[in-house]
Parts: C-alpha cells; structure tokens; sequence
C-alpha cells in the first residue's frame, strides 16, 4: 500500500484530473481484517485520497452492520447500482446509486455495479437486495445522461463474461473491473475493460485525451507493476506500521514445522487437488470424527506458495483468513454426488466453490455435459453408496448455502455452528499436535481432461520496469506524450486509475 502511495502521487502530479478508483474487495480477507473487520482498510484508503469505490461480495462478510460502519468512517464515495436496501428501496447505506464528477471541465459519470451472487457468496443479511447487474446499469446510463455526462466509467465487481455483456448492452466508455484475481484486459467495441487482478500487484492506468467538447480524441491503457523498486510512501508505511504492530507479537509466534512446501495458489486450490486442501480437509474429518469431509476452494486464501520451514500462527490466519466454523453434516451418498456435480460445475475455470477433500477420491470430466460431470466416487476403495448416510464435515459458509450449495443448507445438522470448534483453530491444533507435517497430493481429484481459458490472461513475465503498456491499444490513436500532457490547448489530458486489493 505504501508503494501504490507513491505511484498514485506520481499518476497525480503527472495528471492533474485524475480520478482513482477500487472495484471491491478490500474490507475482507486478510488476518489483519479479521480482528479489525477492515478498519484499516478505510484508514489506508482515506489516506491515499480514493476518490470512488464499489462493493466487492467481500465487503458483506462481516455483515451489514459492519460494512455500515466503515462507509460512515469513508471519506472517499461509495457507488451502486444495484445493490439497495429493501426496506427503502434506495442504494444501500450511505452509497450513491451514480456520481458525476467534473475533472477540468469534463464531465465524468460513474456508477458501480456488484454481482448478485453475493447474496450466497457471503453474509448481506435479509435487509440487502441484488438488482440484476444489467438493469441497475441501465438506470444509472440514463440518469448519467440527463446530468450532461461526457464519459461514462462504471466500477464493476462481476465476472469479465458479465463486464463484455454489460459493454455490449450499454453505452459506456470504460469498466474498471474486479472480482477475478489475475490481470484481465478486453475491448468491446468503444468500451475498455480492465481488471487490476489482487492483492495490490498493479495499478491499472487509463488515459483519455477529451476535447472541449467532451469527444474522446485518443486513449490508452497500461498495467503498472507495483514492485520492490518503487519507494514506499512515509505516510502510509507509518500508518501500514501502526495496524501490523498491533498483531505481530501474538501471530508471530511458531506452531509447527512444514517439511514441503504448501500449495495456496488460488488457481490450483480452486481447479485440483493440492497438499494445503488435503491439510485443511483431514484436519476438519479427525477433529470432528466424521466419514468425510469438504472444503470450498474460495475459503482458502493467500494465494502463494509457503515455502518449507516453520509455521506460524500468522501463516494459518492468512490461509483462512474468515470466521468460520467447523460444523457437520449428514448427506447420502446421492446428495454427496449432488454437492460434487455442484463443486466441479465450472470446471476447469476457477470457482471458489470448487471442493478441496477427504475420506474419499473421486474422477470428474469437464467435457461432459453440465450435472453428469462426475464420473467415479470411491469410499475406502468402495463405490459411493448412493443410499448410505455419511457424516461430513463442513464450514458453516457451506452449511448456510454458501457458494449456492443448497444441499448443505437442506442437510440434517449433527453438529451447529454454536457448538463448533473454529475452523482456524482446528488446523492450528492439528499442527501443533503434529509439530512437523508434509502433506501431499493422493490422487484424491482427478480430472480426466481439460480446456482452455475462456479470456486471455496478461502475460505476466513482461510486465517489467520499463512501464510499457500492456494490453491492447484503443483503435484511436496514443497521444505521444510520455509525461501525458495534452499534445495542444484543444485536448484535455484526463488519467482513470483502479487498484485491486
């Protein structure tokens, strides 16, 4: 954060009606959040001067009431068009259902947007509404248009399909994107999507050169890697400092020691079987003493590889790092079947419903058509007895329906959510009673085919410190400016950036 302080200055002084937007995503997760519920979040953000933000499905995790709070602490504008209080009917909290923002005499309107499945994906409580994506866009469009807007930015968090749709729907400019968490880039007809991937790894930059009249004269857009060599902010390393300090002492504190490296890359954990889900997922199945058991990919965070060697407490808050609790279940062999068609419905394009396992193995094809992709599910070396009751251990995300597995939700609950262990707590004991571990693979998940990506991924290796641009160029031509002022007095310069956190 400290590094994207410095760029974001830089962005500043170099463009002077420059507009700085986040996509969602930033209260929820991380082991700093929590036991600060984002707090620290806002505080960055308020520093850095964010001039507008949409909802992530991570923003609710806390609930409402919590979300309700950090947009009171915002000193920058939430925006949604679709997600609205019921009660009401008006956006939700303290948001706007659109902003207009004036920079050097250009009218800029924006909106957000948020997927709908947040409602599942996370915990909105029963107050909070999701309009469809595309009709609240069309509302927002319109109002923008009666407020004289010149150029139209909506601030999404969906899926890229859903951002090409939206481009091709309505009449808009540019889309700041999030949700996914690798750099993503397309153009459809005049609209520009991009998607700043996570974890604060670039800063996506969009420069327009407008003319008095508002017409777009040329554009373009780059990803800036936020890397070592930039030199942190002092502000906001010290502000970085003063919420870190608050939680080192305690989660530095070694539990355990890993004699392989553990796979928390979100790609694999969310398409395959991985070490880490097999650590997690036997953990779950011998502290709670049941046949099976089942963890859902979007649970387990970090996405990196921990190399070997000590493990500490801050190691584990990382990986898991929402307030879930172990619960269990009872399903026949038919519903197990039922939720794993679920897990591998997507497949082989990540999903963080996507199933991590224990107790059993099972073979699916992506080929195959959608609810007969499961090929072979054994029990012990046993076929899946589709009439057996098996106890299953699962998270209370999964119990409440979460990531749209309402088999769980129907299931009959041998153990609740009031009575059961933390799902943190159960991997730690399980490493501190263990003390050195290596988990692997065993063939637990086997997928019998692939396919390919249903968009292109950036090329991540060229991303270097020459600050090229990557992505495709806009049809119009690039103004040749490398300090971005504008190439004569009749064309203004204007500079839309996003972060992902």
């Amino acid at each position: 954060m400290a590094r994207i302080a410095t760029l974001v200055r830089e962005i500043r002084a170099e463009s002077p009606y420059t507009l700085l937007a986040l996509a969602g995503d930033t209260l929820s997760p991380s082991v700093v959040s929590t036991f600060l519920r984002g707090e620290q979040m806002v505080a960055a953000w308020n520093l850095l001067g964010l001039d507008v933000a949409t909802f992530g499905n991570h923003e609710f995790d806390f609930g409402p009431a919590v979300l309700l709070d950090r947009m009171r602490e915002s000193r920058f504008v939430w925006v949604s068009a679709n997600v609205r209080d019921r009660q009401t009917g008006r956006p939700f909290g303290p948001a706007r259902d659109r902003l207009l923002k004036e920079l050097g005499g250009i009218r800029v309107g924006i909106f957000g947007l948020t997927m709908p499945e947040t409602e599942s994906l996370s915990s909105p409580g029963s107050n909070v509404v999701f309009l469809s994506p595309l009709e609240g866009a069309r509302q927002a469009v319109e109002r923008l248009q009666g407020d004289g807007s010149q150029l139209f930015v909506a601030v999404t968090h969906q899926e890229m399909a859903q951002d090409q749709l939206l481009a091709r729907a309505l009449p808009l400019d540019l889309i700041l994107g999030g949700h996914e968490h690798d750099p993503l880039t397309a153009e459809v007809g005049r609209t520009v999507i991009t998607k700043a991937g996570s974890d604060g790894a670039f800063v996506v930059r969009v420069d327009y050169w407008m003319s008095p009249s508002g017409a777009v004269r040329s554009r373009r857009h780059r990803f800036v890697p936020v890397t070592r060599t930039i030199p942190e902010d002092p502000a906001m390393a010290a502000l970085v400092q003063q919420y870190t300090a608050r939680l080192d002492r305690t989660l530095e504190e070694e539990i355990g020691v890993s004699r392989v490296a553990l796979d928390a890359r979100t790609s694999a954990l969310r398409t395959q079987e991985t070490n880490l889900g097999n650590l997690i997922a036997d953990a779950l199945r011998a502290r709670l003493k049941t046949d099976l058991a089942l963890m859902n990919a979007g649970g387990i965070r970090s996405n990196r590889v921990i190399p070997p060697g000590p493990l500490r407490k801050k190691d584990v808050h990382l990986l898991l790092p929402f307030l879930n609790v172990a619960v269990v279940v009872e399903l026949t062999g038919a519903k197990l079947l039922a939720a794993l068609e679920h897990a591998v419905s997507q497949a082989p394009h990540e999903s963080g419903g996507f199933l991590q396992v224990s107790g059993f193995r099972f073979v699916y094809d992506p080929r195959r058509p959608q609810g007969a992709r499961v090929t072979r599910v054994e029990v012990n070396g046993l076929p899946l007895d589709l009439r057996r009751a098996y106890t299953v251990s699962i998270n209370d995300y999964l119990l409440r329906g979460g990531d749209g597995y309402t088999v769980f939700r129907e299931a009959p609950v041998r153990l609740p959510a009031e009575s059961g262990p933390s799902l943190t707590d159960v991997v730690l004991d399980a490493v501190l009673r263990e003390g050195s571990i290596a988990p692997r693979p065993e063939g637990r998940i086997i997928r019998q085919e692939g396919e390919s990506q249903p968009f292109p991924l950036l090329d991540l290796p060229h991303l270097d410190e020459s600050d090229r641009v990557v992505g495709r160029f806009a049809s119009a031509p690039v103004a040749p400016s490398t300090r971005y002022s504008a190439p004569d007095k009749a064309v203004l310069p204007l500079t839309l950036s996003a972060v992902a956190w």
